[in-house]
């Protein structure tokens, strides 16, 4: 079993992956870790909460890339036989 750490999300990211990847290592729904930042950040230090998410977007390491592709497109591996 992989053990788990914290990095951004590159997966579950609206600005910097921050709270992707809160939301990822703590197992919470990212829209839930979202809110309560929104609404900490509103209402007990906005400054603070701005700061605090810029540091954290700079510091923390990014996530591994998600394998991107075309949803147009399958993904499958075919080898030819000879």
């Amino acid at each position: 079993m992989a053990e788990k750490t914290f990095h951004r999300s590159e997966n579950n990211k609206i600005l910097g992956g921050v709270c992707g990847g809160i939301a990822d290592y703590t197992g919470i729904p990212d829209w839930v870790v979202r809110i309560l930042w929104v609404v900490i950040t509103i209402f007990l230090a906005f400054f603070v909460g701005i700061i605090v998410y810029v540091l954290m977007w700079w510091l923390v390491p990014s996530g591994p890339d998600a394998k991107k592709i075309d949803p147009g497109v399958i993904d499958a591996d075919y080898k030819v036989k000879e």
